[in-house]
């Protein structure tokens, strides 16, 4: 007897196959390699923070490209795609950073093939036209769904705002976000071109238009920092995991969110170690069905240093660290930088810039000192790290009155408060903001609130972003253009050896 098969189709067998083909296509993991917040952190360093007499060694960006390439290899053997995304904040914060206006950092980024970025606050530090070459220096997309023209819900053109990647069938959604605070932290000059729209809102349109092209797996690229990013998923659904930054908040575990089960992840920054993200996907549904995550620490003893890519850093170095080490003056004390209370590093920069500009009044924010100082010799990278922030000296003309309301401003508790010289000022911590401030003198006399004064503070201050809108009111202020830094250094060296110590320009007393 002869068996006969039953003839299909041809549409239909061929059908059958295409569907069982994309079924086992589909991958049984993602993997995703994560930074955020490098801010010029590429070349190897020691970790201060860990042991301040015996830091261990950390690899930094040669480091991360051992422990990357070690990665790719696995997941290349167990045919498991990789993702490498970064989150913002990339250059601002070491010479290697800052004086190749974070083309090195970017290098670094091309070199290690990321697949997506978004953007941080300090990316706008040297202005507009520096982010948007480094944007278009780099390989992959930039996102940002919330940063929008003004008057308008359009994405500038330097920016998408959001994009499908597919791997093996499976297609994985990605859109950015940047802190809706941004116009608090940049130049208000940049901003007069942007409007920011809410975390939530920058998030649901891009989920709603992700969903429409047929997303699988929806993952936020984030620059909000860790507690803006558990109520934003816990706000909005759809979002299957969100890389995060901003805040620099290490989770040695991810934090899955109880509401909608969305999974946050974050290092701590400074590219002193990286990500890395185990996604497993149900192939029947193409849906996360689990996650395994953790933080690499880069210490250099651990991980080899990439020789390949050393070399091109060292170059790199070679051109933005010229004289940064030589020597410039001596300290007899350890200098500190703190929040709320008058610190010596905050009494040598405010003395540097009232003595340079003949003022009567220096005042400087305490959360731009950025650096302590060591006792014994200091040299211009010692000087540089203390004001990372490159801000240049302005000087302007202030009543009594608006000294008075400045200084009064500054200790609501909203920031840190304000380094000064030339004046004493007393404050009562426990009193309610807008009544703290209890006496000023200024040269030894109570301060006239009818009496201009001559003032010198930082650009960042006399922009009058956020809260500090008191500096834009004179009507004369002037930018020296001189770096910080380099005053500090000039200061440093005529007066060598310095010898700060707290001398009480700053008393909190308790009501």
């Amino acid at each position: 007897m002869v068996r006969r098969f039953k003839q299909y189709p041809l549409l239909i067998v061929l059908f059958v196959i295409s569907v069982t083909t994309l079924l086992y296509a589909i991958p049984e993991e993602i993997w995703i390699i994560h930074t955020n917040d490098i801010h010029g952190g590429i070349a190897p360093t020691d970790a201060f923070w860990m042991n301040p007499d015996f830091p261990p060694p950390i690899g930094n960006a040669p480091a991360a490209i051992t422990v990357i390439n070690e990665i790719k290899e696995e997941a290349k053997e167990k045919n498991i795609p990789v993702l490498i995304f970064d989150t913002g904040d990339w250059f601002k914060g070491t010479p290697v950073g800052d004086f190749t206006y974070g083309k090195a950092v970017m290098d670094f980024l091309n070199y290690v093939h990321e697949d997506a970025m978004t953007i941080g606050n300090h990316d706008f530090d040297f202005g507009l036209d520096t982010l948007k070459s480094l944007i278009k220096m780099s390989n992959a997309p930039v996102l940002c769904a919330n940063l929008v023209k003004k008057g308008t819900d359009s994405i500038p053109d330097f920016l998408k705002p959001y994009m499908i990647i597919e791997r093996d069938g499976l297609k994985i959604g990605l859109f950015g976000l940047i802190t809706h605070y941004l116009a608090g932290m940049v130049s208000p000059d940049i901003m007069t071109q942007f409007d920011l729209l809410k975390h939530y809102v920058g998030a649901a349109n891009s989920i709603a238009a992700l969903k429409s092209q047929g997303a699988d797996i929806i993952i936020g690229i984030t620059h909000i920092g860790s507690s803006h990013d558990e109520r934003l998923v816990d706000s909005v659904p759809g979002i299957d995991l969100i890389v995060g930054g901003h805040s620099h908040t290490g989770l040695t575990i991810p934090v899955e969110m109880p509401r909608y089960h969305t999974v946050i992840c974050q290092t701590y920054g400074r590219l002193t170690s990286i990500g890395l993200m185990k996604l497993k996907i149900d192939k029947k549904t193409k849906r996360l069905a689990g996650y395994n995550g953790e933080l690499i620490d880069l210490y250099g003893e651990e991980f080899p240093l990439d020789q390949g890519y050393l070399a091109r850093l060292q170059n790199w170095q070679k051109d933005a660290e010229k004289g940064f080490d030589e020597i410039i003056g001596f300290s007899k004390r350890d200098m500190t930088r703190a929040g709320m209370d008058e610190c010596t590093v905050g009494d040598l920069i405010t003395d540097a810039m009232r003595e340079h500009f003949n003022a009567d009044i220096a005042v400087h924010n305490s959360g731009g000192i950025r650096a302590n100082i060591a006792q014994g010799d200091v040299s211009y990278r010692d000087v540089y790290k203390v004001d990372v922030f490159g801000n240049t000296a302005v000087a302007m003309t202030m009543t009594g009155k608006q000294v008075w309301d400045m200084l009064e401003m500054s200790i609501n508790g909203h920031h840190a408060i304000f380094q000064v010289s030339g004046l004493k000022m007393v404050y009562d911590r426990q009193a309610l903001p807008g009544q703290k401030l209890i006496s000023v003198q200024i040269s030894g006399q109570p301060i006239d609130l009818n009496k201009n004064y001559k003032i010198v503070t930082n650009s960042f201050l006399a922009a009058g972003g956020g809260e500090y809108g008191i500096f834009k009111q004179p009507t004369d202020a002037e930018d020296s253009y001189m770096p910080l830094r380099d005053i500090m250094a000039d200061y440093i060296k005529k007066h060598t050896p310095i010898d700060y110590k707290i001398e009480g320009r700053i008393l909190a007393k308790k009501s």
